[in-house]
């Protein structure tokens, strides 16, 4: 129950000017000295209270702040295995398959045209491409979409073939989300599950194509995307997720 400390002021003020007049009149208005001393000492525990609501609302007001300044938007989710993934060695180049050929546009806008279905050669993250990634990646929780959308855009011509490029291409599409673009945003989902089948953030993006389709009402696709989330990564917390939306798809 939230109390109004001005209220409680406004109060305290009455029952010091009451106390004050009791004092001085008391013996006029028939209040005793006893009942004017505890008068007086209503007041000051009354202003003791009020000193204490101040404080537990400053309190209350600065932990709100540190969560607003916390809060990610609502598109985007937390990439909990950034931190292992950017702390990895440098290393040779680990091929997926062989006889895969790597295919990368200009632009997260034309890419959706060159998905092919075969994984491509996945490199390790070197120290130059951890920074790179780092540093759009920070444009993102600073949400400055824009230019996180263009620094994402330039790392994913500059590395097509790291590690770290399915994790850009993941967040190229909520970026796309959050600017309502909801095309692009599945172009790049769809790159993350197709040429980096097997990355880390293959099951987010499944789910979250499937969550687009949904809005854009094509609901056989979105529970098709959702049913793969749930059959292909069973034991994962985006499985979970994907079944409660799944249940909610009318």
């Amino acid at each position: 129950m939230m109390i109004d400390a001005s209220k409680l002021r406004s109060y305290a003020m009455v029952l010091s000017l009451t106390a004050s007049s009791a004092l001085v009149h008391g013996a006029d208005n028939g209040l005793t000295p006893a009942a004017a001393a505890e008068l007086l000492y209503q007041l000051e525990s009354l202003q003791m209270e009020v000193s204490q609501l101040r404080g537990k609302i400053e309190e209350q007001s600065h932990e709100l702040n540190k969560m607003k300044r916390n809060q990610l938007d609502r598109y985007i989710d937390l990439d909990k295995r950034l931190t292992t993934l950017l702390n990895k060695p440098a290393a040779a180049p680990v091929v997926a398959s062989p006889l895969s050929v790597p295919v990368v546009s200009a632009s997260p806008s034309t890419a959706g045209s060159s998905i092919v279905s075969a994984p491509i050669q996945v490199e390790k993250p070197t120290a130059e491409v951890q920074a790179a990634y780092r540093s759009a990646y920070d444009l993102v929780r600073n949400k400055s979409y824009v230019v996180a959308d263009q620094a994402f855009t330039d790392f994913v011509v500059k590395y097509p073939r790291n590690e770290l490029t399915g994790n850009a291409y993941y967040w190229l599409g909520e970026l796309k989300l959050v600017q309502n673009d909801k095309a692009q945003a599945l172009k790049n989902f769809e790159i993350v599950s197709t040429r980096f089948s097997g990355h880390t953030k293959e099951a987010d993006a499944l789910y979250k194509s499937g969550i687009v389709y949904d809005q854009l009402n094509q609901k056989e696709k979105a529970r098709a995307l959702l049913s793969q989330v749930i059959d292909g990564f069973p034991e994962t917390n985006t499985a979970k997720l994907a079944a409660g939306y799944l249940s909610n798809i009318k």
